[in-house]
């Protein structure tokens, strides 16, 4: 894996992870026969394992039976504009990791899986119908790596 450039906006593992926990979109990166594909999801995480979910067939789950390796990346960023175009900036928090995924075949599995994933929005998973429970595919991705990034300009930076 390569190192990261600027050392001084590495985000400590805790708040990274804290980070990875309150975040509301998740890009994940896949490869399938075509190429590299990345896709927005809704997701939840706990203790290490991103859960995401969604219909029971498409490109996202082939390419996850054909290559179980994934890459993930969170963000929340702000745009700092300037008076003269290399004065410009950002204010950011960031996560990018890479894991391995696997479809979640039972029941159980899924349930805490959609609950996982509904807690992250403040919500929970009670009351899923069976027949949506059916209907859905929950896929676990257990991390491997992840590194968090920040960067928070001071006031005197911006614009100058």
């Amino acid at each position: 894996m390569r190192e990261m450039r600027r050392y001084d906006h590495r985000m400590p593992d805790a708040d990274a992870e804290a980070f990875l926990g309150k975040a509301e979109v998740l890009r994940l990166g896949m490869t399938d026969e075509d190429g590299p594909y990345v896709v927005p999801v809704n997701f939840g995480y706990a203790d290490g394992v991103i859960y995401v979910h969604g219909p029971a067939e498409g490109r996202r789950l082939a390419a996850i039976a054909s290559d179980p390796r994934v890459c993930f990346e969170a963000d929340e960023c702000e745009i700092v504009r300037a008076e003269r175009p290399c004065g410009f900036t950002a204010r950011f928090q960031s996560v990018i990791g890479y894991g391995t995924a696997r479809v979640l075949t039972t029941p159980a599995e899924k349930r805490t899986g959609l609950d996982i994933i509904m807690r992250q929005y403040d919500s929970t998973g009670d009351g899923i119908p069976d027949a949506t429970l059916r209907r859905t595919t929950v896929i676990a991705i257990d991390i491997e790596s992840m590194v968090g990034k920040w960067h928070t300009p001071p006031r005197d930076e911006e614009g100058s």
